[in-house]
């Protein structure tokens, strides 16, 4: 465990959560990335060399698609990522400005919680429907409780940022821009 804690820490000796998200859901979008190519590609070449398309290939994809979404969805929160629109930015300066991003990251965190909740009960019925695809009969649960838990992780992720949003804005935009 030692060995684990070391491997993520910052240099101000505590638990890094960027590094750490990068290790494990960075990864693991990667490698569903790859998965996304080689189902193309083996589909593409059976379907045109050897009129033999892979079977269920549209499932796969979609199922992988909506994998990588939100495994990639806590990076991209992380990292500040989101598309935003600073309208009322532009006319703002100072403590108004940190107010507004501790709102904007709040309601973020909130919004992204109801997301949690109703996946997990969409997931739940799903387990309990016996839900799966069409053609490959792949269970659809186990991808509606990993987006459950990719928009609770951003959510958590958002209100730290709604609770600690920065101190000196235009610094923090300098920073980002660099």
């Amino acid at each position: 465990m030692e060995r684990f804690r070391q491997r993520f820490k910052s240099n101000e000796d505590s638990l890094d959560i960027g590094q750490l998200l990068q290790n494990t859901l960075g990864i693991g979008a990667a490698l569903i990335l790859f998965s996304l190519i080689l189902v193309t590609c083996v589909d593409v070449v059976g379907r045109y060399f050897f009129s033999s398309p892979l079977s269920g290939a549209f499932e796969i994809t979609e199922l992988l698609l909506a994998a990588l979404v939100f495994a990639a969805l806590p990076l991209t929160t992380e990292r500040k990522e989101h598309i935003e629109v600073d309208l009322i930015n532009v006319v703002l300066r100072g403590p108004s400005q940190r107010y507004l991003s501790a709102f904007a990251g709040l309601f973020s965190a909130a919004l992204l919680a109801t997301f949690a909740w109703r996946l997990a009960a969409h997931a739940f019925s799903a387990a309990q429907d016996g839900a799966v695809t069409n053609a490959l009969n792949i269970p659809l649960a186990p991808f509606g409780y990993l987006a459950a838990f990719s928009c609770l992780v951003s959510a958590f992720i958002a209100f730290t940022r709604g609770i600690e949003p920065p101190r000196d804005f235009d610094q923090d935009v300098r920073d980002d821009n660099a």
